[in-house]
């Protein structure tokens, strides 16, 4: 077993570097999706399209940082281009708003 060592600083570097590569893969592949998609996501579509958890995605809908709307059937919908935003703002770095 080989052991690591690095400092906070280096840490920090490293996980962004990680967290960066995964948003651009994410990013590109979002931007790729056929325009035909629908607008609003259902809970499991916004789950599957952010690759979150349920906790998480809920979290951020208590926050307001990410907007929900209710369906006539009494669904929770999410704007597909709302969490397009979410995601490019947290790749920037910036402070993502709902």
């Amino acid at each position: 077993m080989k052991i690591i060592t690095l400092s906070l600083d280096d840490l920090h570097q490293e996980l962004g570097a990680l967290l960066d590569t995964r948003f651009t893969q994410l990013l590109h592949h979002l931007r790729a999706a056929q325009p035909s998609e629908a607008e609003y996501l259902t809970t499991q579509e916004a789950l599957a399209f952010m690759h979150l958890s349920k906790p998480t995605l809920y979290k951020l809908r208590r926050e307001g940082r990410i907007a929900s709307y209710n369906s006539s059937d009494k669904r929770v919908l999410f704007k597909r281009s709302e969490l397009l935003a979410y995601l490019q703002a947290a790749m920037k770095g910036g402070k993502p708003t709902g």
